[in-house]
């Protein structure tokens, strides 16, 4: 089991750099042994720990949130990871639900958490983790726990603002860190960079146990802009970026924009070759082409990995196109997450992979359902809920899409997202939006329907659109529209859309909080 092989690496390792924290713009690597000191002085500071007690994580990403997760599973406690930014509400809620014995946090959080406690009825212990001294070695508390135990309680954060806490068991993680291991994708010189927050499961799986399980190091970002991030990748040599769809948008866009910058015959000379670069690619020439954009990016990745939401086959396209080897898979919280990931020498742009190891997938009127030893024990004080979604022990997704003849998993949406229109037609919006984001003069774009009329948020590139001298911001963005859809049967067309420069509402991990649309529509 994983937390075994933790155990070997504090000792066997000792002396290897793990965590590199990142503070003042100055690196501050960790070894195992510093890793054991700290898991130790934290177990410390929870002396009444019984199994099965839960513990709230509520803390920015550092070294010292992954101390506190092995603090934690080594007493045979339950870790509920909590995102920082919650309000104090929502905060109150996961408390109230959950019933933590301790809160762990930083002093930056310390008060929001000592205001949502007030209000909780009873006393749990907080822990101000960045407070401790670490000067000096604790007694190590190490309880391997049955397999079948609740490891994690995960709050999702719910594209229908309705959170639900998934009880994932250790079962459920050992078993998508062999899926991962199982795909050949690791190498032993492999580094990671903890881009999204760990209270996900996506981030806690990949950039905060697996590193750990593995020996491989993970390096932390100080600040999370895409040039801190960057910077970050290029000096610490960084192999795999672990990211979402809207980074990979964001890295695609200001590439794109750059090409369309240059001047006349080095520009039609770029165009020329990625167009034959998007039919038949060749990395090493395709590195070599734009090495340029590899040196700006990282030239040390291997892999940019993307998950949490759909990525927009474009910017997959795009990447892949300029050289780099983009691995897109599929997950939910539900199934600890990872249900499929496209391999290194296994691949299709625009879908999810075909499913890890010991992972069954099938469709059931459309919707894909999911049977292995990844899938959640349940959701937490809701056996209801529980048995409407794992039946015969399929756990049924929501998702919308399709498996090839080669056994590639395709998402083609939400169950809940899909626009049937007065003429029984189903519009898939994201489907829409795909094609709408092929404009370089478009951020972000959130398709929704209202009263049977087709509507979108448009998030231009004003910055872009300044920059070129287009005044008539709306006619230009309405001609871009209708550019890029031209193509689309009439019912599938935007008949409205409105303009912003806020980003739209999404989730932590990047998907778009649709159900919101109509409201943030209104008041603009």
């Amino acid at each position: 089991m994983f937390l075994e092989r933790v155990v070997d690496n504090l000792d066997k390792k000792a002396d290897r750099v793990i965590l590199i924290g990142k503070k003042d713009g100055k690196y501050i690597p960790l070894t195992f042994k510093d890793l054991k000191k700290r898991i130790s002085v934290i177990q410390d500071n929870l002396p009444e720990l019984n199994e099965e007690d839960r513990v709230v994580i509520f803390m920015e990403n550092s070294p010292l949130w992954i101390a506190s997760l092995f603090a934690i599973m080594f007493k045979g406690g339950i870790a509920v990871p909590a995102d920082y930014l919650l309000s104090e509400k929502e905060l109150f809620n996961i408390f109230r639900d959950s019933q933590p014995r301790y809160i762990i946090t930083s002093s930056a959080n310390k008060e929001k958490v000592r205001a949502a406690v007030r209000k909780l009825g009873y006393h749990p212990s907080i822990v101000i983790v960045d407070n401790l001294s670490f000067e000096e070695e604790k007694p190590l508390t190490v309880k391997i726990p049955d397999i079948e135990e609740v490891a994690v309680i995960l709050y999702t954060s719910g594209t229908t603002g309705n959170p639900k806490g998934v009880m994932l068991t250790y079962k459920n993680l050992n078993h998508n860190i062999e899926g991962i291991e199982d795909t050949g994708v690791l190498r032993d010189d492999d580094r990671f960079a903890a881009i999204l927050p760990f209270h996900h499961t996506y981030p806690l799986l990949v950039t905060a146990l697996l590193p750990v399980v593995e020996g491989l190091p993970v390096v932390f970002i100080e600040k999370l802009t895409p040039n801190d991030i960057l910077s970050t990748i290029r000096d610490q040599n960084v192999t795999i970026m672990v990211g979402v769809p809207k980074l990979y948008q964001v890295i695609y866009h200001n590439i794109m924009v750059e090409i369309g910058k240059l001047s006349g015959p080095k520009k039609k000379l770029v165009n020329s070759a990625l167009k034959l670069f998007r039919k038949v690619g060749v990395k090493k020439l395709q590195k070599a082409v734009f090495k340029e954009v590899h040196r700006k990016i990282g030239p040390s990745l291997r892999f940019m990995i993307s998950g949490g939401a759909k990525l927009n086959v474009e910017v997959a396209k795009g990447l892949e196109a300029l050289g780099f080897n983009l691995l897109e898979g599929y997950g939910l919280t539900e199934t600890s997450p990872l249900v499929s990931v496209n391999r290194p020498d296994k691949k299709k742009i625009g879908s999810a992979g075909p499913p890890i190891k010991g992972v069954e997938v099938k469709i059931v009127n459309g919707e894909i359902a999911v049977k292995g030893d990844n899938v959640m024990k349940g959701y937490y004080n809701r056996p209801e809920e529980t048995e409407a979604v794992i039946r015969d022990g399929w756990f049924y997704t929501g998702d919308l899409g399709f498996i090839d003849d080669d056994g590639f998993i395709h998402i083609t949406g939400r169950a809940k997202d899909v626009i049937v229109l007065d003429n029984g037609k189903n519009v898939y919006p994201e489907d829409i939006e795909n094609e709408v984001f092929k404009s370089n003069y478009i951020l972000e774009v959130g398709v929704f329907e209202d009263g049977g009329v087709i509507k979108a948020i448009i998030r231009p590139d004003f910055e872009l659109l300044i920059e070129e001298g287009i005044e008539d911001i709306h006619e230009f963005i309405k001609q871009e529209i209708k550019k890029t859809t031209r193509h689309l049967q009439s019912y599938k067309k935007i008949k409205e859309f409105k303009i912003t420069d806020r980003e739209l509402p999404r989730t932590r991990i990047g998907k778009l909080r649709r159900f919101m649309l109509p409201d943030m529509y209104k008041e603009i």
